[in-house]
Parts: C-alpha cells; structure tokens; sequence
C-alpha cells in the first residue's frame, strides 16, 4: 500500500499501479478502489477484447468511450478523496485545458499587442463594420431588433442602426447577426457582436476593447486548432468560448471565474452543423450570433458567482469524452498572425467562401469567352466538403438568401449574368430569375476527392461545340479565398458598402477613422453612437 503523490488522498494502489491522476482521468477521483487486480492502466487493451484473449478485464485511460474505459471492469469506491481546489462554492479542480486557457486569458495584456496585432485588429474591425452595415435591414436583423426592443437592463447596449437600447446579450445576438448575414465577413467576426456589447456597457477604451477581441479570437483559434474532431458541430461552438475569454477579459474576471464563464458556455451550447446543411434557414446567419449572446449571458453569469462543470473538457462526459476526443495540438498562443486581418480570410465578395477563387480566377475569362446565352453545358469539380455544403440537390433551386449565397450553381449563373456578385445579387427577384435558372439547369458539379478548400475547376461548352477549361490558381498560402485584401481594399469595400447602404458620407467617415484606430478611442460607446442609427430602415 502507499499513498498517492502530495499525500492527499490515502487511496490503496498497490494492485493497480493507478497515482491520483490516473483516478482523475476516470472522472470519479481519488476516492476509487478497484475490485480486481488490474494491468498497467497504460496498457490501451479493451477489457471485453482482453478477457476474450484470456487476460483479466483493464481499465483502458486512453478509450474515451465510458464502455470501452471501463469494460468488464468491477469498481468499489469509498471515502477518500479530497477537493482541494480552493475554488468558490465547493466547485471541482479544473481539468489541465480549462486551466491552461484561463491562465493565458489571465496573463494576456494590452502590451502584449504588438503593432501586427493592432493593424490586423484594426482591419478586421474595418471589415467587420462593413459586414454588420451589408447586413442591415435584412429580415433576420428586423426580428433580432423586434426581440430586443422588449427588453431592457442596468447595462445598456446598442442594436446600431435601428438605434434600440437593450441587454448586453440581446445587442450581441442582433449586431452579430447583421455581420454575418451576407456571408461577407471573416466567421470569426460574428464573436465581435458580443465583445463589443458589453465594451459599450462599460465604456471600455479602444484598447481595452481590441484588447478583448484578440484574446476572443486567440481562444477561438487555439481550440479550433487543436486536433479534436468537430465534425458535426457547428463554428458557433468555439465562438462561444471565444466570447466568453474576451468579455470575460473586459470585466476583470479571476481564473475561476473565466474558467466557469467557458465551461457555462461549452456545455450549454452544443450547435449541430445542420444549420448549414440542406436548404437553409435564417439559421445560417444567426447560428454563430446565438454564440455570442450565449457568451455573454455566461460571462455575465459568472462574475455573478454562477458555477459551470469543472472539468468541460477532460471529465467523464465531458466535451472530450462525448464530443471531440482529446486535443493533441493545444497551443497558446495560437499560430502567429501572418496576414493583414487576423484571420487571413476576408472576403471580397458577399459569398460562401467555397466560391472567392472562383469568381477571381474563373469567371472573368468565361464571360470573356461566351455570353450566357451561348452557354451549351457546364461541369463543375470541386472538394468533396465544398461539394456537400454548396452543390447539394437543395443548392440548384434555392428560394431564400440563405440557401442562394451557398449556392455554387446559383452564384456561378448570377455572375455570368450581371458580371459578378453582390449585396443584391440575392433578391427575390433575382433568385428566381428565369435566365439564372436556365443556366443552373446547364450545370452539373461532382466532388473530386484529391482538391483542396476553395480549389476549382470548371468546363463550359458553348452551342458550337467549342470548350473552355480553367481552374482556379491554387498554389495560394492557406485557404484558397482569392487574392488576399489589403488595407487599401477593406477601406474600398467598407466605403462601397456604406455608399450602398446610403450611410451618410460624413457619418460614415467618421465611423472609418473610429474603427480603424481603436487605440485613440477613449470610449467604445463614442463609434457605436456614431452609426446608432444609419441609413434608411422602414418601421419596426
């Protein structure tokens, strides 16, 4: 007999070899006595495949399915273990993710933003104005408005452009809406909705604020990174995460109180990638919205002493267990910022990411080569993801926004038509555009296994027999979206925008020099009042 290591828990491991960590993998702690005289818990051998070789059942650390970790596996517990975790309201030890991420919130600083940091801060918050102003209007925007005009709190956050005073929570959900909308954003954006709600709530500097969107998309990127499998879930579920480290970040919260503010966030909001499947729904655009509201809501409810399960990840049934499988590339920091936002992957065009390099390195010389009339027949080859996401039956008779902005055979027609896409390339009207569905019905796309994100090739046949193929240029660093914008571009296309959206010149000028220089604004609240109310919006 002896005792675990540090002397806490007096738990007999003479038999099994197991130490208190090895019990903490269980989930049950150091409190555990096996019945039966078990192998090395090293020994990855399920207990049903190894009483079928005539060995004794194992318990099986490395399975992370509870049948097969505790196949055939007798278990006796009995007093013992002991929660010396020192965390509030008796709440359990973190598991080693919780607290590696809410040591580096903790310890991330405003000095730590280099001036690469800041520039790509700066930009991406350029783009992201953009985004949210082309998405303005839009019916889902309408709804999330309705919604959180019911509603009002002790802090008070703005829904821009209908100019509502809500919840913190209600404003992320609708200003996060509006920037994903038009699918013209970088995704990861769609957390910024939240950061900046509570930002406005506390008058948070500019540098607190970009502060609090680094640390979000820092958090975001480094579980998105970390090899678990996330087939199935939705982007939104990171997000959450995300939000909850960067609002987190501006309230001041300690290490427990971040690490219940992520585990509240994780573990109650599981989104599924059906919102992405099929025809589509106003889901598509507000499903990452909800994971900024439900960021906030759980921040907010951690600062008030709200507790979350403290191991999310590594616990028996935790996101580990009945999600994703452990992470195995878990870095903090995440890869270093190499682009000019800091996601690298702003669009240049309202439209699902499959498609940049499409309408950049193909469609210009089809319209060169033939006029639409002209057209005999069109083969598409795209990856296999692209292929499910974006040429699906559903995709060749789209009847809502949602489903034509991810529509590749409805995207290619609207641009060999009017000679590209934009903000109102997916009205009703143009939808169901006779001539656009007369090409779509020319078109057929098959997966090819071998292509990469965003790699194309497309063959166009005119009605003399002649043929044309050409692919898109793929050998572009990271995902294959096109030529990569530069600082002039996303002032050009936040200029385009606003002009579209009819922003007055001098509001919206003023509104770039704000967003574009975060560091000289003494109060997040002064830009958000600034474009509180834009444009021409009907009644609610």
């Amino acid at each position: 007999m002896k005792e675990t290591d540090q002397g806490e828990s007096h738990v007999q491991t003479a038999t099994t070899g197991f130490g208190r960590r090895d019990f903490m993998k269980m989930g049950v702690g150091a409190g555990l006595v096996v019945s039966q005289a078990l192998g090395s818990p090293l020994e990855a051998q399920e207990g049903t495949r190894a009483a079928a070789a005539g060995q004794g059942p194992r318990y099986n650390p490395a399975a992370w399915t509870e049948r097969e970790r505790y196949a055939g596996v007798e278990m006796t517990t009995r007093y013992g273990w002991k929660n010396d975790s020192g965390r509030a309201s008796g709440n359990g030890p973190m598991d080693d993710t919780s607290k590696r991420l809410v040591e580096y919130i903790a310890g991330f600083t405003e000095a730590d933003l280099t001036p690469k940091l800041i520039d790509a801060c700066n930009n991406t918050m350029v783009d992201t104005i953009a985004s949210l102003v082309s998405g303005f209007e839009s019916e889902p925007a309408r709804i999330c408005a309705r919604l959180a005009r019911t509603t009002r709190s002790d802090m008070k956050s703005t829904v821009l452009g209908y100019g509502i005073v809500t919840t913190p929570e209600l404003a992320a959900y609708a200003n996060s809406s509006m920037i994903r909308h038009t699918d013209f954003n970088d995704h990861n954006s769609d957390m910024i909705g939240g950061v900046l709600a509570i930002a406005e709530a506390i008058h948070a500097t500019g540098l607190q604020t970009m502060t609090a969107i680094v640390v979000a998309y820092q958090i975001d990127q480094a579980l998105g990174g970390a090899g678990g499998n996330s087939e199935g879930l939705d982007a939104g579920f990171y997000y959450t995460a995300g939000v909850a480290a960067g609002v987190g970040k501006l309230l001041g919260l300690n290490q427990d109180q971040l690490a219940n503010a992520i585990s509240l966030a994780l573990t109650l909001h599981v989104p599924i990638r059906v919102d992405r499947s099929n025809t589509l729904s106003m889901q598509k655009g507000c499903s990452t919205a909800d994971a900024a509201r439900i960021g906030v809501y759980c921040t907010l409810a951690a600062k008030e002493g709200m507790t979350g399960p403290s191991r999310p990840f590594e616990g028996r049934d935790g996101i580990w267990d009945r999600l994703t499988g452990p992470y195995k590339q878990l870095r903090l920091p995440p890869a270093p910022l190499t682009t000019v936002g800091l996601t690298g992957f702003i669009k240049r065009r309202p439209a699902e990411g499959y498609t940049q390099a499409t309408h950049e390195d193909i469609l210009p010389t089809v319209r060169a080569w033939v006029k639409p009339e002209d057209i005999a027949a069109i083969h598409i080859e795209m990856s296999y993801s692209g292929w499910l996401e974006i040429a699906d039956p559903p995709k060749f008779d789209p009847l809502n926004r949602e489903t034509a902005d991810h529509s590749m055979p409805y995207e290619v027609a609207r641009a060999l038509l009017d000679g590209d896409v934009y903000v109102d390339s997916f009205t009703h009207d143009k939808i169901t555009d006779p001539a656009a569905r007369a090409l779509m019905q020319k078109m057929t796309v098959s997966a090819n296994t071998e292509y990469a994100y965003g790699q194309t090739k497309m063959t166009v046949h005119n009605k003399t027999g002649e043929q044309l193929v050409k692919e898109t240029v793929n050998n572009r660093p990271g995902l294959n979206a096109g030529a990569a914008m530069t600082a002039e571009d996303i002032v050009a296309k936040y200029r385009r925008i606003c002009e579209f959206i009819q922003i007055d010149k001098a509001q919206s000028e003023r509104g770039l020099a704000q967003w574009a220089n975060l560091r000289a604004v003494k109060d997040i609240a002064e830009p958000i009042q600034n474009l509180a109310k834009f444009g021409r919006p009907l009644a609610l």
